[in-house]
């Protein structure tokens, strides 16, 4: 049997997780469903953990690596110790491959360019089942891959997006979770919903191309109309190439989710967040089928699936005893009102729900290709809040347009929305290739930029208030490895989530869930806290599939 090893490059840039340490997305996972389906034996690895392996690699037959654009060198990383300890075929996924034009310094046989189920099964069927690469000209028959030839990059095309009965035919892998060391402790992402909804073009970029006065299609327009650009601009949010890359939103039948999340428990799976650009946007593509769903707005929630797939999770044993936890990742405020706000308070109180704002100018937003404003923020936030969830903002400094204005603006509702929400989390903009502000100069720091360094300094002065006011307070957390810059202390991270915890002298409690007592705050992103209580008498490292 072909043996075959990911190595999970998401999100390490130079080869390590920096922030957000304790997550496990979602696409390698339905990559190795793909090669399960075709019984090849598949193992999983994020790329620090793959550097330890050395002559255990001569084990494999192949290589997939999947990645995004800002991870090229993690990537050079991993090619090059693949070279040194093993052979076989070098296959690229993920949103690296948008930018394919670039990849002609890295060495690899094969790119799979967006959606990768029916690509690759192609490319397993024409001969990688058996780590045989296909022949050139094979290659060039096979939409959605990139290869090279005498040393220049062709690409054969975009391949549609997969329907969403089609979605629904690929099973991800659950067996291959246990590759990362500590996933009884992560968060494992499971997907709910793939691609966005959002096909808004950013007018600052239109603007420049001579603006969009005769075409209004993608604020305006049917569904299939919103899916093209007379000027060529992607779609959606001009610094996110969601859209662009996966298509429309499809939701995934809620059978197929819930029985994911039963296997992923059965693994030892602690805690699992729904994936999804907008949670609801579920269901919502099966009100306009066959139509694509292009539009932020309309039609509203589908209520129904919803509370379909939130009773069939919570239905789920593990889940209802609260042994296992199930949260949120994103909603967009375009689709939050009363009903919504109270379907997710009844099902996750208590738990984050991460909303984009990105800036506080109304203005500003339209031009970047926001689906709502910052006042559809505010009123979400406050409705989120008022039904017991914890809301998370995003901003972003160095957009396209920020100025002075722009800046007060933003720093006026974070201010506003200081009462409602748990924490903000910021971000330099990075131009991505493929999005419609690819060729947008990479800002300054916030540390040379002064109107960056506003926004950060006051998200990071926000933030140590929200810490603050957990001082005394008791949560419970799992005790994970050593910290890295002081081993005498190890990681804890709180259930279902919340800061992260540095616990002194507790390696006997790893693998534990234990009560512990935040005693002090040591910066916007970590607190100090210690072992009040052990809550079971059996390490969470410990349980096996049964």
């Amino acid at each position: 049997m072909t043996r075959a090893i990911i190595v999970d490059c998401l999100g390490r840039v130079k080869g390590k997780r920096l922030s957000t340490v304790d997550v496990i997305g979602a696409g390698p996972r339905s990559v190795a469903g793909v090669l399960e389906k075709h019984k090849v034996y598949v193992y999983v690895k994020p790329i620090e953990e793959f550097l330890r392996l050395k002559h255990k690699v001569r084990t494999y037959d192949m290589l997939l690596l999947s990645a995004m654009s800002t991870d090229k060198q993690a990537v050079m990383m991993a090619i090059k110790y693949w070279k040194k300890y093993g052979k076989g075929p070098i296959i690229l996924g993920g949103p690296i491959v948008f930018g394919y034009y670039s990849l002609k310094e890295l060495e690899f046989n094969v790119a799979v360019y967006g959606e990768a189920e029916k690509t690759l099964d192609e490319l397993l069927e024409l001969g990688l089942k058996d780590a045989e690469v296909p022949s050139l000209d094979e290659l060039a028959n096979v939409k959605g891959v990139v290869f090279k030839r005498k040393g220049e990059i062709v690409f054969t095309g975009r391949r549609d997006f997969l329907k969403r009965n089609e979605l629904n035919q690929y099973k991800p892998s659950t067996r291959s979770i246990t590759g990362y060391e500590q996933y009884w402790a992560y968060r494992v992402y499971v997907e709910v919903v793939r691609g966005c909804s959002n096909f808004h073009r950013p007018l600052i970029v239109t603007k420049e191309k001579g603006g969009c006065k005769e075409c209004s299609a993608c604020f305006k327009g049917s569904m299939l109309e919103r899916l093209t650009c007379p000027l060529n601009v992607p779609p959606g949010c001009g610094y996110c190439s969601v859209p662009a890359l996966y298509g429309p939103s499809r939701s995934r039948n809620p059978e197929a989710i819930i029985e994911e999340i039963k296997d992923m428990v059965r693994y030892g799976v602690t805690r699992i967040v729904l994936s999804a650009s907008d949670i609801l946007d579920y269901g919502r593509d099966v009100l306009v089928e066959p139509a694509p769903l292009t539009d932020p707005k309309h039609p509203p929630p589908n209520i129904e699936w919803l509370r379909k797939l939130f009773n069939g999770i919570f239905n789920i044993d593990e889940v209802s005893k609260n042994e296992v936890h199930v949260f949120l990742e994103n909603t967009k405020a375009s689709l939050v009102n009363e009903t919504t706000a109270k379907l997710l308070g009844e099902y996750f109180k208590g738990s984050p729900i991460h909303i984009g704002c990105e800036t506080g100018s109304i203005n500003h937003a339209i031009l970047i290709g926001r689906p709502s404003t910052p006042k559809d923020v505010i009123e979400a936030t406050k409705l989120l809040r008022k039904y017991g969830l914890k809301p998370y903002v995003y901003f972003i400094h160095g957009l396209p347009g920020q100025n002075i204005e722009t800046v007060k603006k933003t720093l006026e509702v974070m201010d506003i929305l200081g009462k409602y929400v748990e924490k903000y989390t910021v971000y330099k903009f990075t131009p991505i290739p493929g999005t419609a502000f690819e060729k947008y100069p990479s800002p300054p720091s916030a540390k040379v930029d002064r109107l960056s360094r506003a926004i950060v300094e006051e998200a990071r002065k926000m933030n140590m208030k929200f810490k603050k006011q957990l001082i005394g307070k008791t949560v419970t957390a799992v005790i994970v490895n050593p910290y890295a810059k002081n081993t005498e202390y190890n990681v804890a991270y709180t259930l279902p989530h919340g800061p992260v915890i540095l616990v002194k002298n507790a390696r006997r409690y790893y693998g534990f869930k234990a009560l512990v007592k935040i005693s002090n705050v040591i910066s916007d992103r970590l607190v100090m806290g210690e072992v009040v209580k052990v809550l079971s008498n059996v390490r969470l490292r410990a349980l096996k599939r049964k």
